[in-house]
């Protein structure tokens, strides 16, 4: 059907709005810190106690282009396209990351059998929030 969205699209298209509406309609510092806190859960900190990443969040909502999301297709591989890298790829998802944390990503990743993390406590930005223990799990996967 000609201008349909496929269901995996809609999924996530729904998880960004829920995610980023209200605050990225209206950037500022204080609605930020709200997005920040939504995307991050108990993390949030990372971001509220360094000012240059606050800052540069700040500037990301400001002045991003919604449109060019717009251009960004969800593709699902099959399981045999997914053989080539599924030995040399790490999945880190934080436990409190709505974007990436739910059911359905969970069980595909299990399904094509790529090395998958769950970090405890940590949200979408979770190199920002737990970096120490980012560089621990990456360090350890390329050894």
């Amino acid at each position: 059907m000609a201008g349909r969205i496929p269901g995996s699209q809609l999924e996530v298209m729904s998880k960004m709005m829920r995610a980023f509406l209200p605050e990225a309609m209206f950037p500022s510092e204080q609605n930020v810190r709200k997005l920040l806190r939504k995307l991050c859960g108990a993390s949030a900190d990372a971001f509220e106690k360094n000012p240059d990443l606050l800052q540069h969040w700040t500037y990301l909502l400001k002045y991003f282009n919604n449109r060019s999301m717009m251009k960004h297709a969800i593709t699902i591989y099959p399981q045999d396209a997914i053989q080539t890298i599924r030995d040399k790829s790490l999945f880190l998802i934080g436990d409190q990351d709505m974007l990436s944390y739910y059911p359905k990503s969970l069980a595909r990743l299990r399904e094509y059998g790529i090395n998958h993390r769950i970090v405890k406590n940590a949200g979408h930005a979770i190199n920002h929030e737990m970096p120490e223990l980012i560089h621990e799990e990456i360090v350890g996967f390329c050894r």
